[in-house]
C-alpha cells in the first residue's frame, strides 16, 4: 500500500497492471492529478470520487471489468482524452455530454446498445471510437459535434445512420463495416467535402452521389 501511494504522487499516476480490483482511494485525494492510467487491472466500479479530480485531463480505463460511470464523470471539465476500451459497459450517463473540453472519447470493445443524447453537447470531439459494441441507433444530437473528424462504428448493429451528419463538416474518416446486417448511408454525406475515407462492406446501401464523389478526393474502401 506504501507503494501506491508514492505512485498518486505528481501530476501523472500510473497505475496499470497493479492487479487492482477498485482505485485506491488515496487517488481521488491528489486533485493535482492530470493523467490517470489505469489500464488492465480488475477494476468493476468507477466511485463518484471520481467527480473530485476536476484538473484530470487523460484517464485510461482500458481492459477492466467495468459496468458504468458515475454521473459525477461529467464533473471532469477539463478532461480531453477518454479510454475506457475493453470493458463492460453497457450504457453511458447523461452526464457524459458534460465533458466540455472532451476531444476523445474511444470505447471499443464494451457491450454498449444506445448512446445518451447529450453526446451532442460535445463541441470539442474530434475523435468517436466505438467498434465491437452493439450500438442499435446513433442520436441525431451526434450532428451538433461540430468539431468530430473521425469515427468509428465497425462491428455494431445499426441499420442507418442519422441524416444530421450533414452538419458534420469537418469529418474525414468514417468506419461502418459490418455495422448492421444492412446499414444505409444517407445522401448528406455527399455534401460532406473533406470525408477522405469512408469503410463500408458488400451489403452497406450507398447512395450513388458518394460513387461520383469517388473519384474525386473520397478513398472508399470495401472490407
Amino acid at each position: 500500500m506504501r507503494d501506491i501511494e508514492k505512485e498518486v504522487l505528481g501530476t501523472t499516476v500510473n497505475l496499470s497492471k497493479k492487479g487492482l480490483t477498485e482505485i485506491p482511494p488515496e487517488v481521488f485525494e491528489n486533485t493535482d492529478i492530470r493523467v490517470l492510467k489505469l489500464f488492465g487491472n480488475k477494476i468493476t466500479e468507477i466511485p463518484e470520487e471520481i467527480g473530485n479530480l476536476v484538473n484530470l485531463e487523460r484517464l485510461y480505463l482500458g481492459r477492466n471489468d467495468i459496468t458504468t460511470f458515475p454521473e459525477s464523470i461529467g464533473k471532469l471539465k477539463k478532461l480531453k482524452r477518454l479510454s475506457a476500451q475493453y470493458n463492460l459497459l453497457d450504457s453511458l450517463p447523461a452526464s457524459i455530454g458534460d465533458l466540455e473540453s472532451l476531444e476523445e472519447l474511444i470505447l471499443n470493445q464494451n457491450q454498449l446498445v444506445y448512446l445518451p443524447k447529450t453526446i451532442g453537447n460535445l463541441k470539442n470531439l474530434e475523435v468517436l471510437k466505438l467498434t465491437y459494441n452493439s450500438i442499435k441507433l446513433i442520436p441525431e444530437e451526434i450532428g451538433n459535434c461540430e468539431e468530430l473528424q473521425f469515427i468509428h462504428l465497425t462491428r455494431n448493429d445499426l441499420k442507418e445512420l442519422p441524416a444530421s451528419l450533414i452538419k458534420l463538416r469537418k469529418l474525414r474518416e468514417l468506419y461502418v463495416s459490418n455495422a448492421g446486417a444492412m446499414i444505409y448511408l444517407p445522401e448528406e454525406l455527399c455534401t460532406l467535402r473533406y470525408l477522405e475515407i469512408l469503410e463500408i462492406d458488400q451489403t452497406t446501401v450507398m447512395p450513388n452521389c458518394l460513387y461520383v464523389k469517388r473519384t474525386n478526393i473520397l478513398q472508399i474502401i470495401v472490407k
